[in-house]
């Protein structure tokens, strides 16, 4: 069995580099073939690190490689492939062709710096989650508070024909509170004030035109709402106007935004942590969608996925694991 030194450089002060030099230099007197020892020297954080190595041919990709093993290791080791990054056994005990190769660089021991990318990505994403939870809980609690609050509003609207003709002259009241009403005027515009928020059905007639009975979500500030489309006939026609149908909506979009939020987060932390970063990716779209319902969500959501994009080479890649 032959052993191969593999040295890593840093920077070292003091009396700790005065014992390095001085076991370097009683190493030297011998020849690294019969090296049998794995030195292992602690720097605070950081340690140089000695292990053998050996080409052998990777069963995956099938390319002659120089793998690693732990020093003094005997029998079947797992190592993993620095060309397809597989991991698979090797038997020290049997021989093999060792040569030098690229220092073993501990985890704790960056070569290439890091760039403050990924920590923005995780801070936009954290701001995108807050946002969209924010948004949700006020969508699914918004037209509950104001049904509930009982606050006086005014609620506007438009009548026209099917051709998108303004109708004069059309009664709208409010059912089961006739003394609110309005006549709408030659542009077909009306106004109901001092009518309470939150659902209520009104009432469209006139004469040569089917009745409408819509039902409308009074919100408590004045707000022209809907067109309202009447065609001539007799009889009466029910329909929903458009806040309605989002009131209906609301659980839904606000279930959705929530958890697109949420894995927006989750998508935050792995990049804070730099790791998975496909799981950062999926956490940046799924920002964006969220950020449709907030106001700067989608800017922060497409940021976030520029700076990922950029600082891709800066996330742990966990190689491939085969089982035996």
């Amino acid at each position: 069995m032959t052993y191969v030194i593999t040295t890593i450089r840093i920077r070292i002060n003091g009396s700790k580099r005065k014992k390095i030099i001085s076991i370097m230099e009683s190493i030297t007197k011998y020849d690294y073939t019969f090296i049998q020892k794995c030195l292992e020297i602690y720097l605070n954080d950081t340690f140089i690190l000695y292990s053998m190595q050996g080409k052998t041919k990777c069963p995956h990709c099938k390319e002659k490689v120089i793998v690693e093993v732990p020093d003094g290791s005997t029998g079947e080791q797992i190592t993993q492939c620095p060309n397809c990054g597989a991991q698979f056994k090797v038997n020290v005990d049997e021989k093999y062709s060792w040569e030098e190769k690229t220092p073993i660089v501990p985890p704790s021991l960056h070569l290439k710096p890091r760039s403050s990318k990924p920590m923005i990505v995780g801070i936009l994403l954290i701001i995108i989650f807050i946002l969209g939870t924010i948004t949700s809980t006020a969508i699914f609690f918004a037209f509950d508070f104001m049904e509930d609050a009982n606050i006086k509003g005014t609620f506007e609207g438009e009548v026209v024909d099917v051709y998108g003709n303004p109708l004069e002259g059309v009664t709208v009241s409010v059912l089961n509170n006739p003394e609110v009403y309005d006549v709408t005027d030659a542009r077909g515009k009306f106004s109901l004030s001092n009518i309470t928020s939150g659902k209520q059905i009104i009432q469209l007639t006139k004469e040569g035109y089917k009745t409408l009975i819509v039902e409308v979500f009074v919100l408590p500030w004045s707000i022209q709402i809907e067109k309202f489309v009447m065609k001539e006939g007799s009889g009466e026609v029910s329909e929903e106007s458009l806040i309605i149908k989002i009131f209906n909506f609301a659980p839904l979009l606000s279930s959705i935004i929530f958890i697109s939020s949420i894995i927006a987060a989750t998508g935050g932390i792995v990049a804070l942590m730099r790791k998975y970063f496909f799981l950062a990716i999926i956490g940046s779209i799924f920002g964006i969608i969220a950020g449709f319902f907030t106001l700067i969500g989608i800017p922060l959501g497409i940021a976030a996925l520029i700076l990922l994009l950029l600082s891709k080479e800066e996330f742990e890649v966990k190689p491939k694991e085969v089982k035996y």
